[in-house]
């Protein structure tokens, strides 16, 4: 069904609208009416897409030509139709002019729907004609195409849109004559041109050119233009207008220069080709033959052009074939070998054959049918490929034979195996394995496989002379090849190996550490198989049989090693804890007690170090066999680890019993020397303990507390307890030093000097600090730097530091008895001795030889005292009930708690040398060393100075209130004879001061 007719009809008068739409309804057509009157309304309505606008002329403040210049200015394709009253011939003239589709008078209304619809018709037409012109202007785009017409004088009458996109200017600036459009031709075309153009002239016939034209831009494109004379110009010279058609053809310049190059660069391509390039005619003549089919076929270009090709390079069995395929393509189009690579056998100018890969294609755009053939020479490839089978072939027996190592745990059902997979997997005719008998000089076959194996006999092949594969493999202890059986005097049985058409052998040897324990040898069909690869991966596979061999051999050692320790021949951790859960078991069945002890070796690592690994080894062997000693029963001691061994012990009735057997042990095991390396070492142990049931209910929770108490006891120094630990380490030089320590305490090498305190005050010596020395008979003098901190890790501080204990009271009495009155007696205390548990004890026993102890002092170092400050306030305070006096010393380095201070049971403070020497030039420091004075008066204890040297500093000090000073100022550490001419001198009323 027809949609109605949209009509806007711009009319004041209501009875003139119903007189026009009465024109419409009596025709019959169906309208969609839409009156409007004003200019907005009029607007408005335009956005509504009518289908014709018919108009009145006179409209209150708004007329037809108005209501016109609005149409074409929205809507130019909306055709419009004028009724008014008498407007005159002029008025409807110009409103025609102006694009009215048509004028009427409504005096004759009765033409308003023919004048509609011709006036809707020519809408259709314009609207078709618009669409024919855009696509002409689309179509000369894309082609890049334009047009002028030129006059006699070469002025540009009129052109297509497209010219000035061709000449890129804008279209105000295209030129306007052929002189104008010459500027624009690059010069070294102009002549060009102009011949062109006046040849054209002068021949009146149409004429075409072509020529680079530059932009303005400085871009060039290549045009191409086409002359035509134009009507009565071919009559008319003189009048002569020409019609030019211009194309930009710089696509198709630069295309076929690219096709130039594309057909140069083929041309290179085809002779630099390092395939073959035969091209033959439907004939199968020869039209090209490349160099590299020169090379291949051995026959130069010029003898193979124009010659047939099937007579040339195809073998002749084959040139009947090839002549009836050409044939059937060229009747039928049948092609099989196209767009394929085909394998074929190919003759040579001498006459040989060779394999080569061809592919055949034709040629299209050639006058006659052309194809073209690719051919590469594939004998190389063909070579490789049966290598790789050859090395396939290996590698499938390498790894059958690698997977029955997996499963297979007996030498002879690997031999057999072995031998079995050659075969099979390797296609070898015959393969067997000898097993060398040294003492017997000879290879005795242990297993074998192959149609042949008959030939061995069991047999044994003798190695006395080197004869043999067997026999020359043994002697040069590499793989020996024999690719021609046949003509290879080295070869036993030739007749025998050639009769079963076996034409290569090989053999490697079986080589386990220094010694061929056997040989591996393989034999083939073919004759050349044996190549180096070949031979490196049989070589692969025979040091694969002699790993499984050493593999089976070591099984049962394996088997051992998984329960114990191969060093020491005691349980390992494995087997520890099968038999201590077991005994766990049995204890807490028996409501027993059970003791798990992890003894570790004090500085083993540092013997290994300096000894060496076969000593380190050595000394846990003996001391695996001394703690087995020491105990009732064997399986009750294990090796877990590098240096620690586990003793579980059981049946006992109370904790009291661990720590007796652990002293005994200790001693028993440890407190003998070891001789090692042509000495006698001393090596001490710390010992771990967990308890059954306390400590852990199973074997796991045991050894693990176990452990901790071990390094517990490692941190404290301490000779055993339960959960702690530490890491010792030595160097060689440390255990050499160690020996000479440990004789200097026996054959009391030891010293002491001592340096004095004075007074600040008066000058008075009111103590001396007692500092060991080592007089040693080989190093002379040793100060105290280089061994004490030996002494403190080896435990022998404890002794060295309770002689010097004993010797400063020994010392203080001599003074005493001297006449003298004996200073006090201030000695160094170190970490180990305060951590021991009877300290107090060893302190009265050592100063126990003295006039009275009340005359010796303690010191300690700051940092100690803090390190665990109840037990230091425990000790110190028994220490003070000897009357022995207590000094911290190297105030001010570590970090004191003030109320921990004060609890402290000490008379006396030293201020750390680093503080009085920087005092003077870093007030910092001064304000310091102040602080610690004030502190030290404020808890009643005397303040000592260590370390003046200069005046200046014992100034300041003065003016601090410092109680007293030490240093080189004073006095230098001295002898004991030395310290008391210098006391005999202060004491008769002489300066203190030396």
């Amino acid at each position: 069904m027809n949609a109605p007719l949209r009509v806007l009809h711009v009319e004041d008068s209501p009875q003139d609208a119903d007189l026009i739409r009465m024109q419409f309804e009596k025709a019959g057509r169906d309208v969609a009416w839409t009156r409007v009157e004003s200019e907005a309304d009029y607007v408005a309505a335009l956005d509504a897409s009518p289908d014709v606008v018919i108009a009145d002329y006179q409209l209150p403040g708004f007329d037809g030509r108005r209501a016109l210049a609005l149409l074409k200015e929205r809507r130019p394709d909306i055709p419009f139709v004028l009724v008014s009253g008498t407007i005159g011939e002029e008025k409807a003239a110009e409103i025609t002019r102006l694009g009215a589709d048509d004028y009427l008078s409504k005096n004759h209304l009765g033409r308003i729907v023919r004048a509609v619809a011709d006036a809707l018709d020519r809408a259709e037409q314009r609207k078709a004609r618009a669409e024919i012109e855009a696509g002409l202007r689309r179509a000369q785009l894309m082609a890049k195409l334009a047009h002028v017409i030129t006059g006699p004088d070469g002025a540009f009458e009129s052109w297509s849109e497209t010219l000035p996109q061709l000449a890129g200017v804008e279209p105000e600036r295209l030129p306007g004559s052929t002189r104008g459009w010459l500027q624009l031709i690059h010069p070294r075309d102009r002549d060009l041109f102009r011949a062109r153009a006046v040849e054209a002239v002068e021949t009146r016939q149409r004429t075409e050119l072509e020529y680079c034209l530059q932009r303005p831009d400085g871009a060039l494109i290549n045009v191409r233009q086409t002359m035509e004379p134009l009507g009565a110009a071919q009559r008319e010279p003189c009048r002569m207008r020409w019609f030019n058609t211009l194309q930009d053809v710089s696509d198709q310049v630069r295309a076929q220069a690219a096709l130039r190059e594309s057909e140069g660069l083929k041309r290179a391509i085809i002779e630099a080709s390092l395939d073959a390039l035969v091209t033959i005619d439907e004939s199968g003549m020869i039209v090209e033959f490349n160099p590299a089919a020169e090379t291949i076929f051995g026959l130069r270009r010029e003898l193979a052009l124009g010659r047939p090709m099937a007579e040339l390079i195809i073998p002749p069995r084959y040139r009947e074939a090839h002549t009836r395929g050409l044939a059937r393509h060229l009747a039928s189009g049948e092609a099989p070998l196209f767009g394929r690579r085909v394998e074929l056998e190919a003759r040579r100018a001498d006459g040989s054959e060779f394999p080569v890969e061809i592919a055949v294609v034709p040629i299209p755009g050639r006058a006659t049918r052309t194809f073209a053939g690719f051919v590469r020479d594939i004998t190389q490839r063909k070579l490789a490929d049966k290598r790789i089978r050859r090395l396939n072939r290996v590698y499938a027996v390498l790894s059958g034979i690698n997977a029955a190592i997996m499963r297979i745990g007996e030498r002879q059902e690997l031999f057999d195996e072995a031998c079995r997979v050659a075969v099979a997997a390797g296609h070898f005719a015959l393969a067997w394995i000898g097993v060398v008998d040294a003492q017997a000089s000879i290879v005795r076959p242990a297993a074998s496989a192959g149609e042949a194996r008959d030939l061995l006999d069991n047999s044994p092949f003798a190695l006395s002379g080197g004869d043999g594969l067997a026999g020359r493999t043994v002697s040069a202890r590499a793989a020996v090849v024999s690719n021609d059986v046949r003509n290879d005097p080295q070869v036993l049985m030739r007749t025998a190996l050639e009769e079963r058409g076996i034409h290569s052998a090989a053999a490697v040897p079986l080589v386990l550490g220094r010694d061929v324990i056997g040989v591996f040898c393989l034999y083939a069909a073919e004759a050349g198989v044996f190549d180096n690869d070949e031979i490196r991966l049989l070589t692969e596979l025979a040091g694969d049989v002699v790993f499984a061999l050493d593999h089976i051999e070591k099984s049962k050692q394996l088997e051992y090693l998984a329960y114990f320790d191969p060093l020491t021949g005691l349980a390992n951790r494995r087997l520890l804890l099968e038999r201590l859960e077991q005994r766990v078991i049995a204890a807490e069945h028996a409501r027993n007690k059970l003791a798990v002890s992890i003894v570790d070796v004090v500085r083993f690592k540092a013997f290994n170090d300096a000894l060496g690994r076969q000593t380190g080894d050595e000394l846990l062997r003996q001391i695996g066999q001394r703690i087995t000693q020491a105990g009732p029963d064997p399986t009750r001691v294990a090796r877990i680890g590098a240096d620690h061994f586990v003793i579980v012990s059981a049946d006992l009735e109370t904790a009291d019993d661990v720590g007796r057997l652990t002293e005994q042990r200790l001693d028993a095991c440890f407190s003998p020397p070891f001789s090692l390396v042509g000495q006698e070492l001393r090596v001490s142990a710390r010992i771990g303990i967990a308890l059954f049931p306390s400590d852990g209910r199973d074997a796991e929770t045991l050894i693990t507390n176990a452990e901790a108490a071990l390094k517990k006891a490692k941190a404290t120094g301490e000779r055993y307890l339960f959960f702690a630990p530490a890491m010792t380490a030595r160097i060689r030089e440390t255990l050499s030093l160690e020996n000479k320590l440990r004789r200097a305490l026996e054959r009391d090498e030891f010293v002491l000097h001592y340096q004095p305190k004075v007074e600040l005050e008066t000058g008075r010596i009111a103590g001396v600090e007692a500092l060991i020395r080592w007089q040693s008979p080989e190093l002379g003098l040793v100060l105290p730097a280089k061994f004490i901190p030996l002494l403190e890790e080896t435990g022998l501080i404890l002794q060295a530091g309770a002689w010097a204990l004993g010797r400063a009271a020994l010392d203080h009495r001599a003074w005493a008895e001297a006449g003298l009155k004996p200073p006090r007696v201030s000695v160094n205390v170190s970490a180990v001795q305060l951590r021991q548990r009877d300290f107090v004890g060893i302190v009265e026993k050592a100063v126990r030889e003295g006039l009275a102890p009340t005359g010796i002092d303690l010191e300690i170092t700051e940092s100690l005292v803090m390190e665990d400050i109840v037990a230091s306030i425990e000790k110190l305070t028994e220490v003070r009930r000897l009357g022995i006096g207590v000094a911290i010393d190297d105030f001010g380095t570590g970090y004191s708690s003030l109320a921990y201070l004060a609890r402290l049971p000490v008379q006396m403070l030293k201020i750390d040398r680093s503080f009085i020497v920087t005092m003077a030039s870093d007030p910092d420091t001064m304000t310091l060393v102040q602080t610690i004075i004030s502190l030290a008066h404020s808890l009643r204890l005397k303040v000592v100075a260590e370390g003046v040297e200069t005046e200046e500093q014992a100034n300041i000090l003065r003016l601090l209130h410092c109680d007293q000073m030490q240093g080189y100022l004073v006095s230098r550490p001295a002898p004991m004879d030395e310290m008391t001419r210098l006391l005999l001198a202060g004491q008769a009323g002489k300066s203190g001061q030396p």
